[in-house]
């Protein structure tokens, strides 16, 4: 298999460059179990130089409304900074409150040295390993249909995964934005084994130059959480 790290330069030169610019803000509808339950977003801050690198500083947010607020109550905010060239994740800071469950977290990757630092502890990494948010921009300067060999390690909390990706293509949708022509994109543990709880992602990207993430699904034991892009602002 290719590795991801040694083949995403070619693949930004071949797509002539990041196909978003700051101040880009993508607006969902969440549902859970069919049931609308949290508005999202994912922002571009815009760019900002960390250490020695230029990065773009993008944030996902999520937070439920109607009766979920009452009945279990979402207020999360992921903030991401991935390298200009490459998008590469660089830094990460969580805040995260669902229901009863709080925690904050913040992480800096070097992936020239392949380690990250995380809770006061300094771990060794693949080079290239991504936080999971990361996907949602990652992929968008990338020839996803190219990308079926390649692997991907992501990490979450202390504990990295190996991925494989699982590619669909022609898929056509109807969002709450428009409809779209789209490419599926499915991270599956190398192997095979299924995720914590049963958990899978896939996210829809459009077949255009912004390759935008129209739709974000997360099947889990008890339901499946939905993002279906609402509307965007460039």
């Amino acid at each position: 298999m290719r590795n991801i790290f040694l083949s995403c330069l070619f693949y930004s030169s071949l797509l002539g460059g990041i196909p978003f610019k700051s101040g880009e803000t993508l607006r969902y509808n969440a549902s859970f179990g069919g049931v609308s339950a949290a508005n999202a977003s994912l922002k571009v801050i815009g760019k900002e130089k960390f250490s020695d690198t230029m990065t773009y500083h993008v944030q996902f947010t999520a937070r439920s409304k109607g009766l979920i607020s009452y009945l279990f109550p979402i207020n999360d905010k992921i903030d991401l900074w991935l390298s200009e060239d490459s998008l590469f994740t660089i830094k990460e800071s969580s805040m995260i409150k669902e229901g009863s469950y709080e925690y904050s977290r913040e992480m800096i990757l070097d992936h020239q040295s392949g380690s990250v630092l995380l809770e006061n502890d300094t771990l060794q990494i693949p080079r290239g390993t991504q936080s999971p948010y990361s996907l949602f921009y990652f992929f968008r300067n990338k020839d996803i249909a190219s990308m079926a060999s390649d692997t991907l390690n992501t990490i979450q909390g202390k504990k990295i995964t190996p991925l494989s990706i699982l590619i669909e293509e022609d898929i056509e949708i109807i969002v709450p934005a428009g409809k779209f022509s789209c490419t599926k994109v499915t991270p599956v543990r190398s192997n095979r084994k299924n995720f914590k709880n049963r958990s899978q992602m896939s996210i829809l990207f459009s077949n255009d130059d912004h390759q935008y993430p129209v739709k974000i699904w997360l099947t889990m034991k008890y339901g499946s959480l939905v993002l279906e892009l609402d509307s965007i602002i460039n």
